[in-house]
């Protein structure tokens, strides 16, 4: 019986792992996910603690907590609140990503975050705002901003597949944010920074559109 050498033998599994290549995208959901581990397993009242100095709100910016148009972005209210925001980020981050490079897509990224918070916070500065979703709206906007006909499947209600062009998914996020803005159902939901986070994405595409090259 032959017996292989160990470098030999582990060779196929390092060359494996070798072939998983670290993205922006990756990093930012490992990040995402990590923080709200790591805020989940801490006592209640430093839950607390952490949301008032991390998550974004008037009183904060008040005492000169600027980090907070950062910080909130990486905290979620719950499981299911992490994972639409993260399947929105895989959705459109992958493709934004190689388009725009690792560089501009994080500036995109944080960018957005930033507008969804502004505008939130003029519309209603009270209630401390956490999570991603300014940013992923964001994303959404400048997907459906740079390839608006690209047919696409979303899942209704996260069951039901709908096939559509991209910018429908764009209007589609924007709409429902502004009809629930006006009407004020789902007002626990930052739906202004929906809309911030979709403008900034919006408008920065434009802007930056003639130096990405982009097949439609």
């Amino acid at each position: 019986m032959d017996i292989l050498p160990c470098g030999d033998y582990f060779a196929p599994v390092f060359n494996r792992y070798r072939s998983i290549r670290l993205t922006t995208v990756k990093a930012l959901i490992g990040l995402n996910i990590l923080t709200f581990v790591f805020i989940e397993i801490l006592p209640q009242r430093q839950q607390a603690v952490a949301d008032h100095l991390l998550g974004l709100s008037g009183a904060g910016l008040g005492q000169g907590m600027l980090w907070q148009f950062v910080t909130y972005q990486f905290l979620h209210a719950g499981i299911l609140h992490l994972a639409v925001n993260m399947m929105g980020l895989w959705f459109t981050g992958n493709i934004l990503e190689r388009i725009l490079g690792a560089r501009n897509f994080v500036f995109l990224y944080l960018l957005c975050g930033v507008a969804g918070g502004v505008l939130q916070l003029m519309i209603n500065p009270g209630p401390t705002l956490i999570g991603a979703s300014g940013a992923v709206s964001g994303l959404v906007a400048a997907f459906s901003t740079l390839y608006p006909r690209m047919p696409i499947t979303a899942l209704l209600f996260f069951v039901i597949p709908v096939r559509m062009q991209a910018m429908w998914l764009g209007i589609i996020v924007v709409g429902l944010s502004l009809f629930f803005l006006l009407t004020g159902l789902f007002n626990d939901i930052g739906n202004g920074a929906h809309i911030g986070g979709a403008l900034a994405g919006f408008f920065w595409v434009k802007f930056r559109q003639r130096h990405f090259r982009v097949v439609r």
